[in-house]
């Protein structure tokens, strides 16, 4: 076989976008993967984005990646989250068809130039002089490539629980493998072990709607990607809520011996975000009910996935205790349950451009550095491709800031601080919310990837065209003043709306929380020419303006200040603002800089505030 520019490992999530983005980066790409029929395989719940993770979403779409344009064409259902947070908070969660999603996928990766796909499995790396040159498959076939991309997923040394039984696998009815993770070992790799799980697989023709709160999708127009135009999306499927109850807590205890990870037969380090019913008993022994999310897998499938209602009993204990649930007296199941150990690597083994620090020209993104989610696997694969093509063309690195993106502040926190669970990227990680917005991703981000060469053409024309308007909704809004006459107080009284008793301009008047954009039309038709999502961004920019430039100017200081240099008897401990957990850090670990400080671990957004007020009161003094 040829030599390739680059080699990627593994064609789940973090692989498919490593490989796009490497190809479009026009560097000759092989992406490895054990199965072509499962690409981009989604095995836990069909849902792409969510709090926090929209956010990384759009990051990634504007960026140049395929996830959201993807997620669109096997779009089943799509919400908006945290609607009651304000317009600055919210989040898209769209729910997909399974089989559509991978399909998909392996069509975009099959149309792609530079790009070659291969099935089979890889034994082990080719490593010389603390540096990486190629892959050996099983078949003894090696394959060569300046820099290599592992994004195995839960494969690497994946082993599967179902009570007391388990087997090796990567996912169930798919093979592990375990050959990379012992050769890591080997190499001096700090490898550890975590878990995840996945919820029993229901027919939905057994189950009773009636005793579920049904949830509908948006009607409105919406996009994903901002690639696309907004358009509703038809033929919606419905998800339902559940609850558990005192019955099904009380069966759940009964069986607690036959959990594996409360039987000690494998490690208890799964993501704290969604755990199993068995955890549940164990950690809110005074709560019975749990809520949970029926959601269907696919248009052309009965199977239904019960978000929330993770668990690895045997099977007939995981019927049992599903009967106890009203709705799901008589509900069949067509897949049992289970938990899955696999070997991560400890990401602080890796740096920012998540290159390997022990060997050269390796990189690792997805699951292998201790996170879990779609979302998050996609958005180091991305970041992946980049940085291992631009080691090929010998250019600079790419590495976006906490202030930066969402993605920064998650690769920040892996490689920076302890991991002690599966990493999922959640707003409460996140220092400027305000700043770094699901709407706004593609003002920050887009300009990059067309530097990168990921934006291709039409792309850049929607971005171009999009900043265009925005900055005429600006001029409009901003120059066009509303008098007191009888026509604008008649519009006022219509939209039952407070009158005006002066001259105002749009802006001003867009800054009253009962004040819509959808408004401001009525009251000036001229904005009426300007696309919706826009009007959204327009909207969010002025009623959250001074918290906006509050941020801004927060970020202004720390890029001053990320060089600071603590002097050699600086006190953390006499600073009282600062938490105790921040303290005790501080003080053992004796940062040298601030841009050392805020990576610690223990140092909440809150203590970065704290340290960046007391530096500059400091500077002002002297």
């Amino acid at each position: 076989m040829e030599n390739y520019d680059v080699i990627v490992i593994g064609g789940g999530h973090a692989g498919c976008e490593a490989a796009l983005a490497s190809a479009r980066m026009k560097c000759n790409t092989l992406l490895l993967t054990i199965n072509l029929d499962t690409i981009a395989l989604m095995p836990c719940n069909p849902a792409i984005g969510g709090s926090g993770k929209s956010q990384v979403i759009a990051e990634i779409d504007a960026l140049g990646g395929e996830i959201a344009i993807n997620a669109e064409k096997a779009l089943t259902q799509i919400r908006i989250l945290n609607t009651s947070k304000g317009l600055a908070l919210r989040s898209k969660r769209a729910q997909c068809d399974k089989k559509l999603y991978s399909m998909y996928m392996k069509e975009t990766l099959e149309k792609q130039s530079y790009l070659h796909i291969f099935q089979t499995i890889i034994s082990h790396l080719i490593i010389k002089n603390n540096t990486v040159f190629g892959v050996v498959d099983i078949n003894g076939e090696e394959l060569y490539g300046k820099t290599i991309i592992v994004t195995t997923g839960t494969f690497l040394n994946g082993r599967i629980h179902v009570g007391h039984i388990s087997y090796e696998a990567g996912r169930s009815g798919e093979i592990s493998g375990g050959g990379i993770s012992n050769q890591l070992k080997d190499l001096g790799f700090d490898v550890k072990r975590f878990n995840t799980g996945t919820t029993p697989r229901l027919d939905r023709k057994s189950v009773d709607y009636s005793k579920f709160e049904i949830q509908e999708g948006i009607k409105e127009p919406i996009n994903l990607s901002f690639k696309s135009e907004r358009r509703i999306f038809e033929n919606q499927l419905p998800s339902y809520l559940g609850w558990t109850n005192e019955k099904t807590m009380e069966v759940t205890k009964k069986y607690l011996s036959y959990s594996p990870s409360r039987a000690g037969l494998m490690v208890k380090t799964g993501p704290r975000t969604c755990p199993s019913i068995e955890e549940k008993v164990v950690w809110f022994p005074e709560r019975v009910r749990h809520s949970f999310f029926l959601e269907r897998e696919g248009f052309l499938t009965d199977e239904l996935y019960a978000a929330g209602l993770y668990m690895s009993v045997p099977p007939q204990k995981q019927e049992e205790i599903i009967h106890t649930i009203y709705g799901f007296e008589n509900a069949k199941i067509t897949r049992p349950g289970y938990a899955i150990a696999y070997d991560f690597v400890d990401p602080k083994e890796i740096s920012e451009t998540l290159e390997t620090k022990k060997i050269k020209n390796l990189f690792f993104a997805g699951q292998i550095n201790g996170t879990t989610g779609y979302d998050e696997a996609a958005a180091q694969g991305i970041i992946a491709g980049i940085n291992a093509s631009l080691k090929v063309k010998n250019s600079d690195t790419f590495i976006l800031k906490r202030y930066e993106a969402y993605i920064g502040v998650m690769i920040d926190d892996l490689t920076h601080k302890e991991i002690s669970e599966p990493y999922r990227i959640t707003p409460s990680h996140v220092e400027h919310r305000l700043v770094l917005r699901e709407d706004n991703a593609d003002l920050r981000l887009t300009e990059k990837g067309r530097k990168l060469g990921l934006v291709d053409d039409e792309r850049y024309r929607k971005y171009e065209e999009r900043l265009s308007n925005i900055e005429k909704g600006k001029d409009i809004i901003g120059k066009t003043q509303i008098y007191p006459n009888r026509e604008t107080l008649t519009k006022l009284q219509d939209l039952n709306l407070p009158s005006i008793n002066k001259p105002e301009t749009l802006k001003d008047l867009l800054k009253r929380q009962d004040i819509t954009h959808k408004d401001l039309i009525v009251l000036n038709d001229e904005l009426s020419y300007l696309p919706d999502d826009v009007l959204e961004e327009l909207e969010i920019e002025v009623k959250y303006e001074g918290y906006i430039k509050r941020e801004i100017n927060e970020i202004k200081e720390i890029k001053k200040m990320e060089s600071f240099i603590f002097p050699a008897d600086f006190s953390f401990s006499s600073i009282t603002s600062l938490s105790k957990t921040a303290i005790q850090s501080l003080e053992m670990h004796k940062p040298k800089s601030l841009g050392e400080a805020i990576k610690l671990q223990g140092i909440k957004p809150s203590d970065v505030l704290t340290l960046i007020s007391v530096i500059a009161k400091n500077k002002e003094l002297n």
